[in-house]
């Protein structure tokens, strides 16, 4: 009889004890699913943030390299010409890619011609090739990205010899609707 207590004292603790230990395992689970749930709403955050940056950075480089390749071509089209013809049609050929204030403009785009009003290119057989350039991008404020391009050209007449110039060309491209809103020319040479 005795020996039918300590058995049955025995198996109860027993389960006591097993149904303790699933109790505590129950319970750890639930932090684990817990855990687990929390961790996986961070890896989607994570995914989203980290695609939000890619396309950040995207749109930026995008816009960077369109403004440098914008100024290179501004560079050709500005820089060749060979009659006053050419030298006149250089604000068309690059209007798609300004939108310069007339102040701007009228500095840029000189008639080339004397004070008579004869044609200085023409006269003196003034010939212009653009040869390469290299551009580069310092900052983006806004919607404005500051664009570099050292451009090198080969200058002639009927007067002189073929020479190689390099200039500066500083601009400020806006973003917002492709085009250089301001552009500087400074001779290097």
């Amino acid at each position: 009889m005795m020996k039918n207590k300590v058995i049955y004292l025995m198996t109860g603790l027993l389960v006591v004890g097993v149904l303790l230990v699933m109790s505590y395992n129950g319970q750890q689970r639930t932090k684990i699913v817990k855990v687990e749930s929390h961790i996986k709403k961070l890896d989607k955050k994570q995914v989203t943030t980290s695609k939000d940056t890619t396309k950040l950075e995207t749109s930026y480089n995008q816009a960077d390299e369109k403004a440098k390749a914008t100024l290179i071509d501004f560079a050709k089209n500005y820089y060749t010409f060979s009659s006053q013809v050419d030298y006149d049609s250089r604000e068309d050929k690059v209007s798609d890619d300004v939108a310069l204030a007339d102040e701007q403009k009228q500095i840029l785009f000189s008639d080339g011609r004397d004070d008579t009003g004869g044609s200085k290119i023409d006269n003196l057989g003034l010939q212009s090739k653009y040869e390469t350039a290299v551009g580069y991008t310092s900052d983006k404020q806004d919607n404005l990205i500051e664009t570099l391009a050292t451009v090198v050209i080969k200058v002639s007449s009927d007067t002189t010899k073929t020479i190689r110039q390099a200039v500066l060309i500083h601009g400020w491209y806006d973003t917002n609707i492709d085009k250089f809103v301001s552009i500087k020319i400074n001779d290097l040479q």
